[in-house]
């Protein structure tokens, strides 16, 4: 009897061991802050895009983003439900639009895009304020790579290029 006793104590013991491990983990996610400076001055409104380097079946993964603040800062922290995005190496593109997109409806993701794609000129009515060496993940040399946990002071000095 108090052999049985002490194995259903030394179970229920396990039992509660194993849950407070699987509850306090929370997976392999990342998450990223720091500034956005330009001309030695915080970018407000900047839009911080992180373009996964990894491939699934030959398709591009997963790109995550987040607005600058007043202070040029940002923080890219949940992933939907995860709370944070994966870790690994990441392209990086720092833009800030102004004006008219060249049609009524498109979003800042779509003006992205359309950039990435083909670019802009005067005539669409939209420019990016930061240079454009930073606008597409073909064209940008910022790169980090996050590692499990928190990545902070992830800062970018944005420096001119011709005609900036």
């Amino acid at each position: 009897m108090f052999v049985s006793r002490s194995l259903t104590r030394a179970a229920g013991l396990l039992a509660l061991v194993a849950l407070a491990g699987c509850g306090g983990k929370k997976g392999d996610f990342a998450t990223v802050s720091g500034t956005v400076t330009y001309k030695g001055e915080p970018v407000e409104g900047a839009k911080v895009i992180l373009h996964s380097t990894v491939e699934v079946e030959g398709k591009s993964s997963a790109s995550f983003g987040a607005l600058t603040d007043s202070q040029g800062k940002y923080v890219i922290a949940t992933n939907g439900k995860d709370p944070g995005i994966p870790p690994g190496l990441y392209k990086v593109t720092i833009t800030k639009y102004e004006g008219k997109g060249p049609q009524e409806g498109i979003d800042a993701g779509q003006l992205d895009a359309m950039a990435s794609d083909q670019g802009f000129t005067a005539k669409s009515g939209v420019k990016n304020l930061l240079p454009d060496q930073y606008a597409s993940a073909q064209n940008s040399k910022l790169s980090v790579t996050l590692e499990v946990g928190k990545n902070e002071n992830v800062n970018f000095t944005l420096t001119a290029t011709k005609g900036k």
